[in-house]
């Protein structure tokens, strides 16, 4: 499917003045003003697109998702070369990390700079005449959404933000955090805003594909109310998506995580990935790292995000996900193919003696060294379906059909677990396995202890240092 592609915001925002909350102080005043750009429908949705661009950075989106929700936790160990390969991975990996940790900073700044741009957005279309009302409605919930997402991965890692709502003075550049508790309502405001708005995915042109819709504006509330553990509004809001018919299991699991199938029927949001043979590296294109980073050292790849004998063992015998999910040493992929390969696992540098599955791709369907066009399952519609179960079993209502579902989907029977919080937490753990949620399962529901290193004074990471020294009022968070 076609996938919206954010180059050509490159010039705009190199002259429309953005910033965070500090790291852009000095950013030059801009040269051109708000009233010349904002002038017309096309100059607001390329400015909506550079508010989407930050998604899917090297450093926000790509390693450092994979590092923290499935390296820092008992899924998978962080693989390479060896300590001081990626060493910043490490260092979180083991509870041992320190302010300057480049992991943590990439974090913290991207989400801002979204932030933003969402806010220049908002700001500079809101009582223009230039730009048609139906565009600037749609515009405007979009930006909300992207303005909630951007604040809501700032709360998953460092607990309560400042929260920034509009473009800000110099005076305002050294906000303290305002309280976990506040930083959510407001990342519910702006999600309620948005999907009241929003179209569904039916309703999308196909040039529009992977614009954020009803669906993943509901959806990301429901996860902000599980993290909050809303469970009545989390399980009503999971089952009104579920009963919308926008969505639905792809019938074959292995199928989730195929080029083919971007922006499919499973996906409720995608961040965007785009092969443009640029050549170069990491934001420089519009490509991700991902299939590179996680490949076989022995094939080609880097050797990071190794799966736990721990994980592997979770997997019941017959349940085809094991396959689908992590890579044994002489599997074969992509059998009958021209494209048909041997992967090697067993090797000194792997630590654990496999390797992810999940986004991987065929030599065909490959880009230049950074530039695979694999889109990042952010939101697919499995979860929601657990999400469903998961606040249902804490509602005393049915969280058996969502479950199996699930389970069903792969050919497997309805679970025999009586304990439904159990079930759904085992359920996750398979199903999403390797896609950058296992810590945030343990952390959120009081199980961090599976993990080797973790205390509870250790939920949230450290703010990075620069951002400390750059805005005195931020109180760091103990570790």
């Amino acid at each position: 499917m076609k996938k919206i592609i954010f180059k050509s915001t490159i010039l705009l925002f190199s002259i429309l003045y953005l910033q965070s909350c500090s790291d852009y102080l000095d950013t030059p005043a801009p040269n051109l003003s708000d009233a010349v750009y904002f002038n017309s429908d096309g100059a607001a949705l390329n400015a909506l697109a550079g508010a989407y661009d930050p998604l899917g950075w090297y450093e926000h989106m790509q390693v450092n998702e994979w590092a923290i929700g499935d390296v820092v936790s008992d899924d998978s160990e962080k693989g390479g070369e060896n300590n001081a390969d990626q060493a910043d991975i490490y260092h979180l990996s083991i509870f041992n990390a320190n302010p300057e940790n480049g992991v943590i900073r990439g974090k913290w700044e991207p989400p801002y700079l979204g932030i933003g741009r969402a806010n220049k957005l908002i700001e500079g279309i809101i009582d223009n005449e230039n730009i048609s009302e139906n565009v600037k409605i749609r515009v405007i919930a979009e930006a909300k959404f992207l303005r909630g997402l951007y604040h809501f991965q700032l709360a998953k890692v460092f607990g309560g933000v400042p929260i920034v709502t509009k473009v800000l003075s110099p005076s305002e550049f050294t906000a303290p955090r305002n309280t976990l508790e506040d930083t959510y309502a407001q990342i519910e405001m702006d999600l309620k805003d948005a999907k009241d708005v929003l179209p569904r995915k039916s309703e999308l042109q196909a040039f529009e594909i992977g614009r954020a819709t009803w669906g993943a504006a509901s959806a990301l509330l429901v996860k902000v109310y599980i993290f909050q553990e809303k469970w009545v509004e989390a399980e009503a809001l999971a089952k009104e998506i579920v009963n919308s018919s926008e969505y639905d299991l792809e019938p074959n699991y292995e199928d989730v995580f195929r080029l083919s199938h971007d922006n499919g029927i499973e996906s409720v949001f995608d961040i965007q990935y785009a092969n443009l043979n640029t050549g170069e590296w990491g934001d420089d294109q519009e490509g991700t790292v991902n299939t590179i980073f996680q490949g076989s050292r022995e094939n080609g790849g880097y050797g990071f995000n190794c799966p736990t004998q721990d994980l592997f063992d979770a997997f019941a015998p017959n349940d085809p996900r094991l396959k689908a999910t992590i890579i044994s040493n002489e599997d074969v992929l992509w059998e009958g193919t021209p494209d048909e390969e041997v992967i090697y696992t067993d090797y000194p540098q792997n630590p654990t003696g496999y390797h992810s599955r999940k986004y991987q791709l065929p030599n065909s369907e490959k880009g230049q060294e950074s530039e695979d066009p694999l889109n990042w399952r952010f939101i697919r519609f499995a979860e929601v379906l657990l999400w469903q179960a998961e606040a249902a079993a804490h509602n005393n209502s049915d969280w058996q059909r969502p479950l199996n579902r699930v389970r069903n989907r792969v050919g497997l029977s309805n679970t025999t677990e009586t304990d439904g919080l159990k079930a759904v937490y085992y359920e996750r753990r398979v199903e999403l396995a390797l896609e950058g949620h296992r810590y945030w399962d343990l952390v959120r529901t009081g199980r961090g202890n599976l993990m080797d290193g973790y205390s509870e004074n250790k939920r949230y990471f450290l703010i990075p240092q620069v951002e400390i020294n750059l805005n005195p009022n931020l109180e760091q968070n103990p570790y």
